[in-house]
């Protein structure tokens, strides 16, 4: 078979979203918090329970929490089904992180694939978990934002703030002027309507935090602004 430069430029999309994924797991998200570093103590909570790796060489692993509640059969389940999904598909990813914390257990899962409707640029689908350790029932967002004394407007505003930063950063690294793309233009490149839509809380460092993911990929070569994002932000109130 001879040289196909869209196969190419597929793969190297996929490498892409690896590299991606990589950055999620190992460069912003801590996976233990608390009063003790005992790596036996956190794997009482979650555990691998399967591996597979694709013939791209692209590992998934599914986690299998270990608290006793019907809420937790049921997000295993939903785990469960999310990870033979990737599986299913060769240029796909799936993993995880989690945090536990005083009172609760937060899980992340990622899944990263390339999205052939979107000029084969990767996705990632986030999903966070957050269960009290006592009962094993899931928090609810009410619950923790009030429990945290957080309202929806300090996420939404946070996360403005933070897009806001974002477009100066790059209108200063020259990846486009403000002639050739607006802020309403990069909020577009980014897939982003709304700024309170879309939030995934999570509990980390016994402070609630929260993921919300958008496009890297563009025209302008974005992506490598974006190297380092684990899609988590502080919240600022």
């Amino acid at each position: 078979m001879g040289f196909n430069i869209e196969e190419s430029k597929k793969y190297i999309i996929i490498i892409g979203s690896l590299i991606i994924i990589t950055l999620i797991l190992f460069v912003g998200v801590s996976v233990f918090n608390g009063s003790s570093s005992n790596n036996t103590t956190i794997k009482e909570y979650v555990s691998l329970d399967n591996e597979h790796t694709s013939t791209l060489g692209f590992t998934s692993q599914l986690p299998i929490i270990n608290l006793d509640s019907t809420d937790v059969d049921r997000v295993n389940t939903i785990i469960e089904s999310d990870y033979y999904r990737a599986l299913s598909l060769e240029d796909a990813i799936f993993s995880y992180n989690y945090s536990l914390n005083n009172n609760y257990l937060s899980l992340v899962t990622y899944f990263v694939y390339v999205d052939d409707k979107n000029n084969n640029y990767p996705n990632v689908e986030i999903k966070t978990y957050n269960f009290y350790l006592d009962t094993g029932n899931l928090v609810s967002d009410k619950e923790l934002l009030d429990h945290f004394s957080v309202t929806l407007d300090d996420i939404s505003n946070t996360f403005r703030d933070q897009l806001n930063k974002y477009y100066e950063e790059e209108l200063e690294s020259m990846y486009f002027t403000k002639e050739e793309c607006n802020y309403e233009c990069f909020l577009n490149l980014r897939g982003v309507s709304s700024y309170d839509t879309d939030i995934k809380l999570y509990v980390m460092d016994n402070e609630l935090k929260f993921f919300r993911n958008f496009k890297v990929y563009s025209q302008y070569g974005e992506e490598q602004f974006y190297r380092n994002e684990d899609f988590l932000f502080d919240i600022e109130k």
